[in-house]
């Protein structure tokens, strides 16, 4: 049986990808594996905007890393515009996931909504080739998780699992806005 870690992409336009990162999250550390649960482009500017990382500190075995500046702006409406932090912010994620992979002390590295950021030009298609080279170079030792929207062939290729949430139906099309516990 081969026991090298597997690189896992949930990637689609439906709801659900960070929700299974979390997960799985969950899930390896009841076993006693040690989490990297490293978000991209989901900062905060003070008090965690998101709740899951609210029970995920919680956690001994969870190391959360949060990049990023806030886009949701006091009046509710979202900031789709990138300023020059937002790209540094990436960046940082980059090297977080980069430093983790490195540091071998993870047995699950997640790196959320890193897909998303190819769509958004925080960083390249390259960059987490780049990442996927590492991972690699380190002998595949733990699992390795990307998520977000976007998912260029040559991740997609290199990838051992690859689940797509599709949406079907979503009551944002109704007029509900993302609500707190459920959507963040």
């Amino acid at each position: 049986m081969n026991n090298q870690g597997q690189i896992h992409i949930y990637t689609g336009d439906g709801k659900g990808k960070t929700t299974a990162a979390v997960g799985l999250t969950i899930r390896a550390a009841g076993t006693g594996l040690s989490v990297a649960f490293i978000q991209f482009d989901k900062g905060s500017d003070g008090e965690d905007f998101y709740s899951e990382r609210k029970i995920l500190r919680t956690i001994a075995l969870i190391s959360v890393q949060p990049t990023g500046k806030l886009r949701m702006m006091p009046n509710g409406q979202f900031r789709f515009s990138n300023n020059p932090q937002d790209f540094s912010e990436a960046k940082k994620g980059l090297e977080l996931a980069k430093q983790a992979l490195e540091s071998r002390k993870y047995q699950l590295i997640i790196c959320d909504e890193i897909l998303s950021c190819i769509l958004t030009k925080l960083i390249t298609e390259k960059d987490v080739l780049e990442l996927m080279d590492t991972f690699e170079s380190e002998q595949r030792h733990c699992d390795l998780v990307l998520t977000g929207r976007s998912l260029p062939e040559a991740i997609k290729v290199r990838a051992d699992l690859v689940t797509e949430m599709k949406m079907v139906k979503h009551y944002f099309n109704k007029g509900l806005p993302a609500r707190k516990g459920i959507e963040f």
